[in-house]
């Protein structure tokens, strides 16, 4: 009896022991990790966020786990790493700051860099981080304004500062050595159509501001709409519609309009102070935002472009934080400020002007059901969202940086 106690005494302390070895080990192995951390190769909200819930949307089962790389980590990465990154996982693909971003196709990306040893020299680098990014273009292009792209990132027009003189050039990317061409003065906006065979742009002539199309070359052109209200943005959602917006600001009464590039036919589609509005993929309908007579931000809306009905959204954003997806025509990503500064005012210009800067979470938006789901926090201001073709990464700036990120959001 004596001998069988002792043997289980001694199982009994040699479990306690190997217990105590376990938690010792683990308690070391944590200590030696930085606070928030995950210890993996991207760590796991290290801005010390909450895990969001994973979208109900189909294909997003894996959204529990985003990661953010705040160095940007060791790029590029093997195929086989990049792969088994969890969905929400942030990547900077860019340490400088850039002045242009445009998806290829479904796997890379396009950028001009803003930086004194590259001035407008065009990038092109894998979104998931698997390459080096390679130089496509060194022409030099100083004090860059804006780009506007065609979508199949081989054209784009620059519009840049010449000694106080906004000056326009039509940059053709097809080739190895960019051909490029001057656009009249008068040309104050320009946008190219889905399939980047056409571009329409506007003709400020003074009194009138009227709408011309053309060849992507600017060949051909033609009038297609007479106009006189001045200081319209132009873009160019889908094949048939051109969509005209005034110039946001709190203290003006912004509006949307349609324009049929078959017909002519010239429709209002939303209006309010502040209005900013970005299109879906197909022209069907708009998230827009609008903010109160002191500048605050009110629930970002949905506008359906033949109905006219509209939706309220429980997201509080600029509209152009947001970017709809390429294959499903009801879903949008938006960047929300987690404090949208609430009584600061003067959205969206101290916001455009650099006084005030955001931390955004990723939001899922269905403009069909309403429903709003949580994606991923950062810690970015985000600005030029982008998505790919096969929406399997999304692209975009931070805007105090300039730097360049992509957003996993598929397996």
């Amino acid at each position: 009896m004596e001998n069988l106690l002792t043997k289980r005494n001694i199982i009994i302390v040699g479990a306690v022991i190997i217990l105590a070895l376990g938690v010792l080990i683990y308690l070391g192995t944590k200590s030696d990790e930085a606070p928030g951390e995950g210890g993996g190769f991207f760590g796991i909200f290290p801005f010390g966020a909450e895990t969001p819930p994973s979208s109900s949307k189909p294909g997003f089962e894996s959204a529990k786990k985003p990661g953010f790389s705040p160095d940007g980590g060791e790029l590029p990465l093997t195929p086989q790493a990049a792969q088994d990154l969890p969905i929400g996982t942030l990547i900077r693909l860019s340490k400088a700051n850039i002045s242009s971003l445009i998806p290829v196709g479904t796997t890379s990306v396009r950028y001009h860099k803003n930086i004194a040893e590259a001035l407008g020299h065009l990038f092109e680098r894998k979104v998931d981080g698997t390459d080096e990014e390679k130089r496509i273009s060194n022409f030099t292009i100083p004090q860059i304004l804006r780009i506007l792209w065609a979508p199949d990132a081989r054209r784009a027009v620059i519009f840049y500062n010449l000694g106080g003189q906004i000056r326009k050039l039509l940059t053709d990317y097809s080739t190895s050595t960019p051909r490029t061409n001057f656009l009249p003065d008068g040309v104050s906006d320009v946008a190219f159509s889905p399939d980047s065979r056409l571009v329409a742009f506007i003709n400020d002539l003074g009194e009138s501001q009227n709408i011309f199309i053309a060849n992507s070359d600017f060949g051909n052109q033609r009038k297609i709409f007479d106009n006189d209200i001045p200081i319209f943005e132009i873009s160019w959602p889908a094949q048939n519609l051109i969509a005209l917006k005034t110039k946001s600001s709190y203290a003006a009464r912004g509006f949307l309009y349609s324009l049929n590039v078959n017909t002519g036919e010239f429709a209002k589609i939303a209006e309010g102070l502040g209005l900013d509005a970005v299109w879906s993929a197909d022209g069907s309908g708009a998230l827009y935002s609008r903010v109160t007579s002191d500048g605050n931000l009110f629930d970002l809306r949905f506008v359906d472009a033949k109905t006219g009905e509209t939706k309220d959204l429980g997201v509080k954003t600029i509209a152009e934080k947001c970017a709809f997806s390429r294959t499903e025509k009801n879903i949008a990503y938006c960047a929300a400020p987690r404090s949208p500064a609430p009584g600061a005012g003067g959205l969206p210009d101290d916001w455009w002007k650099g006084k005030i800067s955001f931390q955004d979470d990723f939001v899922l938006i269905n403009t069909a059901t309403g429903q709003i789901s949580s994606f991923v926090p950062t810690p970015l201001d985000v600005v030029s969202p982008k998505i790919l073709a096969d929406d399997s990464y999304l692209l975009f700036r931070d805007k105090p940086s300039g730097n360049l990120w992509s957003l996993k959001l598929k397996p």
